[in-house]
């Protein structure tokens, strides 16, 4: 059951299979206006540089790219305080992502936001996606520091 809540939404873990430095940190799945994608993330310094492909299936080889782009560390939000009196007041987690950027493609772009959670199996993103109107200029930056 698709609704507007769920469309363009997905996860990313990390790689706990990882064997080699060129496979990904970290891998998850998404959903861009319905067709299901495979995202792998590589820390690069201070980026993260994101792939999307479709669903690799049975096969043990990874399909080309359909999207790539990186996300920045975001700006920290500041904290939200709650309770009451100014001497016990509790400081939270700050709210909001902790990643942001641009994925393209041949035929679209996504501003994307990497949202931390807590599992019950660790830490882990989710993202969320949002269509740009126009295409941004793609830059070779990424493809000099893919794998």
């Amino acid at each position: 059951m698709s609704s507007e809540r769920t469309r363009d939404r997905g996860n990313l873990f990390e790689n706990s299979e990882k064997r080699k430095p060129s496979q990904p940190d970290m891998q998850g799945d998404c959903s861009l206006d319905g067709v299901t994608y495979e995202v792998r993330a590589w820390r690069r310094a201070d980026q993260l540089a994101v792939s999307l492909a479709p669903p690799r299936g049975d096969k043990n080889t990874y399909p080309p790219d359909v999207f790539r782009g990186s996300l920045v560390a975001a700006p920290k939000p500041a904290p939200v305080k709650s309770g009451r009196g100014a001497a016990r007041e509790p400081v939270e987690a700050p709210t909001g992502p902790a990643w942001t950027g641009d994925i393209v493609s041949d035929d679209a772009a996504y501003a994307v936001k990497a949202f931390p959670k807590q599992g019950k199996h660790g830490a882990y993103f989710t993202l969320s996606f949002e269509r740009l109107a126009e295409r941004p200029q793609a830059t070779d930056e990424w493809v000099d520091s893919a794998p």
